[in-house]
Formats: C-alpha cells, sequence, structure tokens
C-alpha cells in the first residue's frame, strides 16, 4: 500500500468512476485500474465489486476511505506547511543578545521581520557575551548578537569591526572639534567599563603611549550606566557606535550627550553568531542576514566618516 494507491482509491471512490477518477488525476484509465488492482493485492482481497463494467465499493471499501481521507488530508496539510516553512511563512526563532541590544535594537528588527508573517514566532533572552557564546554552542539558540571578546569553534557567523566614540556632555566646549584626543581629555574624570572590557583595554594603552593621565572615577559594568554621568557633566567616555544608537533611539528630549571621533582609534567587535556545527532554518538564515546589514546600518550612521569598519568571518 501506497500513497499513490490511496489517492486513486480515494479519487474512484469520490466519483464513482474509474474513468473520472482517471481525468481528475491527469492518468489514463488502465493505469488507475492497475493501481487499484495493485492496492486490492496489498491487503489480499477485493475492495469492489466488478459488475457491468463498473466498481461497487463492498463495506470495507467504506472503512479505507475513512482512514486513507484523513492520512491524505495530514498530508496535505504537511505539504502546506513545509511550503509556509520554505517562504519564511512559518517557523520559530531563538534569538540571544546583550541587554543592551534586547531593548531597542532587536526588538524593532523583529517587529520589522515578522510583519506579514503572523505564523512566525520570536523568543528573545539577554545574556552577557559570554552566555551568548555559551548558548549558542550548546545550539540552544538559532541566533546570537555579541561582542566578539571571545572565540568558539561551536560558534560562527559574521564579525564587525568599527571605531568608538568620545562620549561628551552636550554643552561641552570640546563639542566644537571634529576629532577628540587624548591631550584634549588629560586631567579628566573618565567613565568607563569594568577593568577586563576590551574598550577600557584600547583606551589605557592609548593614554599611555602619548604619557597622558587617564583619570578613570565610574566604572560601570555596561554603556548605558556610564550615559548619566556624560549627561551630567561629570564624565567622558569611549563607546562604540552601537551604544551611540541605543542612546540616540532611547532619548525622549533633545539628547544631553554629543559623540565625536576619538584618535587614536579604539576598535569594537560586534558578531552576528549562529552554531557551527547544526544546521539552521531558511527563516533563521534569512533573519541573521538582515541582522548583519542593520548592524552595518546603524554603524554607518553614527559614524558616517569611518572608512574603517570591516567585516569578516572569525
Amino acid at each position: 500500500m501506497n500513497l499513490r494507491q490511496l489517492e486513486a482509491f480515494n479519487e474512484v471512490m469520490l466519483t464513482g468512476s474509474v474513468s473520472e477518477a482517471a481525468r481528475n488525476m491527469g492518468r489514463t484509465q488502465p493505469a488507475l485500474s492497475a493501481m487499484i488492482a495493485a492496492l486490492e493485492n496489498s491487503i489480499g482481497y477485493s475492495l469492489f465489486d466488478r459488475r457491468r463494467g463498473r466498481l461497487h465499493p463492498v463495506p470495507e471499501a467504506q472503512y479505507l476511505l475513512s482512514q486513507s481521507g484523513a492520512i491524505l488530508n495530514e498530508l496535505s496539510k504537511l505539504r502546506d506547511n513545509m511550503k509556509a516553512v520554505g517562504s519564511l511563512q512559518e517557523g520559530h526563532l531563538n534569538i540571544a543578545c546583550l541587554p543592551v541590544f534586547g531593548e531597542i535594537l532587536m526588538p524593532r528588527l523583529i517587529s520589522n521581520f515578522v510583519k506579514g508573517r503572523k505564523d512566525v514566532s520570536v523568543s528573545l533572552v539577554s545574556h552577557s557575551s559570554e552566555r551568548v557564546y555559551e548558548r549558542l554552542a550548546s545550539q540552544q539558540f538559532d541566533i546570537g548578537l555579541a561582542e566578539a571578546s571571545i572565540t568558539s569553534p561551536l560558534v560562527e557567523g559574521d564579525t564587525f569591526a568599527m571605531n568608538c566614540l568620545c562620549a561628551l556632555p552636550a554643552d561641552d566646549p570640546l563639542c566644537d572639534r571634529s576629532t577628540i584626543y587624548p591631550a584634549d581629555l588629560a586631567g579628566r574624570a573618565m567613565t568607563t567599563f569594568l577593568p577586563s572590557h576590551f574598550i577600557r583595554t584600547q583606551v589605557e594603552e592609548a593614554f599611555a603611549q602619548t604619557q597622558i593621565e587617564l583619570s578613570i572615577q565610574f566604572e560601570m559594568q555596561n554603556a548605558a550606566s556610564q550615559f548619566a554621568f556624560v549627561e551630567d557633566g561629570l564624565a567622558w567616555a569611549v563607546m562604540s557606535p552601537m551604544s551611540a544608537h541605543y542612546y540616540h533611539r532611547s532619548q525622549i528630549g533633545p539628547p544631553r550627550i554629543v559623540f565625536r571621533p576619538f584618535n587614536p582609534k579604539v576598535v569594537y567587535e560586534i558578531a552576528v553568531l549562529t552554531p557551527a556545527h547544526a544546521p539552521i532554518s531558511n527563516l533563521a538564515r534569512t533573519f541573521a542576514k538582515l541582522l548583519s546589514e542593520e548592524v552595518v546600518r546603524v554603524a554607518q550612521a553614527e559614524t558616517p566618516t569611518d572608512p574603517d569598519m570591516t567585516a569578516h568571518q572569525p
């Protein structure tokens, strides 16, 4: 018994005629009769009484019709579902990212992505970069967005490098300058990341090379926590273009922070991640590509004169 035989049997039962069933299925009458005969051979008895050139269903045929109809209906649903999945109209995405990306950038991108895709569902969680890598490596998530401060053979994706910006109070005289240098900030209080963060490490190296005093007054775990100190004129900071984007999108009134290029360059790397040893769906692959494009767009919007932003495979 196979699906082609069941389809032929169902069509004969519904039309009451082999010739009409053959026309509906685009087959010849002998071919359809052969499928019915093969079906009967597979179950060991006749499903029709053949009298005067017509087929008359036996009671067992009615039972087979009810069962095969359900099977063929489920097959049709499965076919439609697979087409929907293939056309990106159905499916589920598990996404992990840094908290700063989970508040504005990622929700807005997801919202735009699912418009017109009512059967696409999404789960978004926020973690540290290390945790994002761990969740992707264990294949608990389809897509991740994290700082590229670590590597894992179990995770792959696109890494984007961009130059950081100097964050200044909006009324600071240095805002009139096109580029900020360590000498401009000598002796001024800074708010920055914890000692292990790669942005802070690069800033410390830049000041050490120019023999300019670096005065760190506030240490914070993330960039968002540094905004208040800059806004209130208590400190300056060095942040990524992604943090500048978050600041601009989260403000209700006029911005109280101005971002300017910083020299020597402090490089920020961010990665769009997927599991390395597990195939991902077309839906996840399409969203990951869209996310990579959004990272580039945001970085270019915040640093329109930066020629050094690059993307590469880790």
